[in-house]
């Protein structure tokens, strides 16, 4: 069904509070009429999920509908917006819908500046004041609504009452720009990010196909052969997290994705330490599946061209430029140094035409780039991911995977060589 919505325009449906907005709103209305702390602690208990959000809508509601509610809506016109995602918005006006929880008799100053459409609750007023709910909204709903004329719908939300619309939505995007996203939505999203550049970037790519090159760094295993009860992202090298020292690699690369399984909040925490502007991918099957997933899932949105990484490769810095910006397809590959390697066996022209487990060549350490239409869905190795278009040119670099603890020692002494060499 996704597939036959894709025919059209996507809808893009957006949370309002800590999503367009930069604060929560009713915390807002708090603190301007001098009754934050119930307030404040029923939100932050909703957006964990603590609290239903009826019940917590309701009571809030309660505390807060005995104030004016023209001034109300006064103190909500100068909470401000995310600059450039207003401007997205108000410029598809027509792909964008916002659907939020809050009352309309509060927001109308928020949603005047927005030129799309806007659903939400509503409530009855009395004397100016609010005396009781009339309708909650539910998101789903919208969901539906929209994908039953025929569209892609996009949801964008990042607390515990968005988590029925993103898990009906045919794409779902975790939004941390506000606060870190609650863990009910982290658990079905597609997507995460963290800031407003990286949000941006994936809508205009879900939109309409960009040209360029994404580098799609596969996190997502549990790195059993290794034997350090870490996803392999966290192992340190020379003191540094191999994470960071991916991360520093790929400083010139715009669109990185980072896709994200076992131990994912704390693979998520490493890179934010570094770096805030990436798309977190998250692969929920990742027991069941390999890195061809991973790549997959990471590549589904990106940019015309995708080069495949896995978190456990180190390549020697002065190569990563030449992975980065090969022309074209390319199948990367190192001279045979590791305990468990699939071998690539390429021809007089330089091609790899075969990968083997019994020998070869030269050793198979990735990376890889496709085209991203190329890249489709399996639940194996990324390998299995490329027979089918071999032959491909080959790409010689330096490079050392970490599959064992053998491979770790080496990884360390590799490190250690290029450093020294400074």
């Amino acid at each position: 069904m996704a597939a036959q919505r894709a025919a059209k325009s996507p809808i893009f449906i957006f949370d309002l509070d800590g999503t367009i907005t930069k604060q929560e709103t009713l915390p807002v209305i708090a603190k301007a009429f001098n009754v934050e702390g119930e307030i404040n602690t029923l939100t932050s208990q909703t957006i964990a999920g603590n609290i239903p959000f009826v019940e917590s809508f309701i009571q809030r509601v309660g505390i807060l509908g005995r104030f004016d509610v023209n001034e109300v809506r006064a103190t909500l016109s100068k909470v401000p917006l995310f600059e450039n995602l207003q401007q997205f918005i108000n410029s598809h006006a027509e792909q964008c819908v916002i659907a939020t929880g809050n009352c309309q008799e509060w927001i109308g100053g928020i949603t005047s500046q927005l030129k799309c459409t806007t659903y939400s609750s509503t409530a009855v007023v009395e004397d100016n004041k609010i005396v009781k709910l009339k309708t909650i909204l539910k998101k789903e709903d919208i969901v539906r609504r929209y994908q039953a004329k025929g569209h892609l719908v996009v949801f964008v939300g990042d607390g515990n009452n968005d988590m029925e619309a993103m898990r009906e939505a045919d794409i779902s995007i975790a939004c941390g720009l506000t606060h870190y996203p609650a863990n009910s939505i982290l658990a079905i999203t597609d997507y995460c990010v963290f800031a407003e550049e990286s949000l941006l970037r994936l809508l205009f790519q879900i939109n309409q196909a960009q040209p360029g090159t994404s580098v799609v760094l596969s996190c997502a295993g549990i790195g059993s052969r290794l034997g350090l009860a870490k996803t392999k992202a966290l192992i340190e090298i020379e003191g540094t997290k191999l994470i960071h020292l991916q991360l520093k690699a790929f400083e010139e690369v715009e669109d990185l994705r980072v896709v994200i399984g076992y131990q994912a909040r704390s693979v998520v925490e490493a890179v934010l330490e570094k770096r805030k502007d990436v798309v977190f991918v998250y692969n929920h099957d990742y027991f069941q599946t390999k890195t061809g997933t991973s790549f997959y899932l990471g590549a589904r949105h990106a940019n015309e061209y995708c080069v495949a990484w896995d978190g456990d490769l180190v390549v020697h810095p002065n190569d990563i430029p030449l992975c980065i910006n090969y022309d074209g397809e390319y199948v990367g590959g190192s001279y045979i140094i590791s305990e468990d390697a699939v071998f690539l066996n390429v021809n007089e022209d330089m091609q790899v035409v075969a990968f083997s487990r019994e020998n070869g060549d030269f050793e198979w350490s990735g990376p890889a780039k496709l085209k991203r239409d190329n890249i489709k869905y399996i639940s194996s190795n990324v390998f299995n991911q490329i027979e089918e278009y071999l032959p491909l040119p080959f790409l010689n670099i330096r490079a050392q995977d970490v599959d064992t603890y053998e491979d770790y020692k080496n990884a360390i002494k590799f490190v250690k060589s290029w450093q020294d060499e400074k």
